[in-house]
């Protein structure tokens, strides 16, 4: 992937989005432990997604960004949604050139957070895996263990792509390539993971596991049995297209003249979560980061602010995502 070829809003090296349902207790020493890491937290935008819990998770996650992140956020929704909706929102309002996932509860050994900016040196996308050689775990249960393996070899079986641990919350991305591929996801529940690394594959993006050191946390959120039947049901309907996903929707803005492009007054005019591709004669902006019905409004507000310039809408189907991703075009 061409990573020049994309422009970014913010100076955030990473964007690290964590989704959180009542997790007051156990998601401190996660934003905590990251003040630690190889990447300074002046350099990251940490993201948590508060997906409508009923304790104080949001309360505690702004005061801690507050002191300690100054790119990061906390954006609340108002009602449960789903851990794969909550991924969703965090994404589309990431900055950063890359986009690290992982759970509230620090399941994974952050260590991996080296290893997988490594990997991205050369990969789209890094997935934790638990079942490679030189990976741990320790309190997972037996039941937990033959649901999850059970799950990973169902979901070979149906998209053919050899990653051997869908489910492991611990994932990076590729900036634009995050965003592109969970724009157009559809499910909200935990086969979400599934489904992304299932249209990786589907558009030819290179996809690398690496061992992690894992834990099983206690009070942990994921409800064995009732979540695995829905997430194989949520799965099924996905791979039998019962829910299509939508395109995703672009704007070209290019000169008419030969002035000077103004490609950073044009970004700063732009919502935060932007993706926008550099091009010839300008910039293309996707919108993977609005709600429905919000595109117009901004290709309007764009038309007042930047009369002089060219706007033509764009349009790519979940066919065309590799020629965004693999093979950015750069004529108008």
């Amino acid at each position: 992937m061409k990573q020049s070829n994309f422009l970014f809003k913010s100076s955030a090296k990473i964007s690290i989005i964590l989704p959180a349902l009542n997790e007051e207790k156990r998601i401190p020493p996660l934003l905590n432990a990251l003040r630690s890491i190889s990447i300074d937290p002046q350099n990251i935008e940490l993201i948590v997604v508060d997906d409508g819990s009923t304790d104080n998770t949001s309360l505690i996650c702004q005061r801690i960004i507050n002191d300690f992140f100054p790119k990061g956020k906390v954006i609340t929704k108002p009602k449960n949604t789903g851990k794969g909706s909550a991924l969703r929102t965090g994404v589309a309002a990431a900055n950063a050139p890359i986009i690290i996932t992982m759970d509230a509860d620090m399941a994974t050994d952050l260590q991996a957070i080296d290893a997988v900016l490594l990997a991205l040196e050369t990969q789209d996308v890094v997935v934790g895996s638990r079942n490679l050689q030189g990976s741990t775990t320790h309190g997972t249960s037996i039941i937990r263990r033959l649901v999850t393996t059970g799950f990973s070899f169902f979901n070979q079986a149906m998209t053919r792509h050899n990653v051997s641990d869908t489910q492991c919350g611990f994932k990076a991305y590729q900036g634009p390539i995050a965003k592109i591929l969970f724009a157009t996801s559809v499910i909200n529940g935990f086969s979400h993971d599934a489904e992304i690394l299932d249209l990786a594959f589907q558009n030819n993006l290179s996809i690398q596991e690496i061992a992690v050191n894992w834990t099983a946390i206690p009070e942990s959120k994921v409800r064995i049995i009732k979540d695995s039947c829905e997430s194989f049901y949520e799965f099924c309907a996905y791979r039998m297209k019962l829910r299509n996903p939508q395109p995703i929707q672009g704007l070209i803005v290019a000169s008419q003249s030969d002035d000077p492009f103004l490609t950073e007054e044009i970004l700063h005019s732009l919502p935060d979560g932007s993706l926008c591709m550099q091009r010839d004669s300008g910039i293309e902006i996707f919108f993977t980061n609005l709600e429905n019905g919000n595109e117009l409004r901004l290709v309007n507000e764009l038309q007042k602010k930047f009369p002089n310039y060219e706007l033509h809408r764009t349009s790519y189907s979940k066919r065309d995502l590799s020629k965004i991703l693999k093979n950015p075009l750069t004529g108008s």
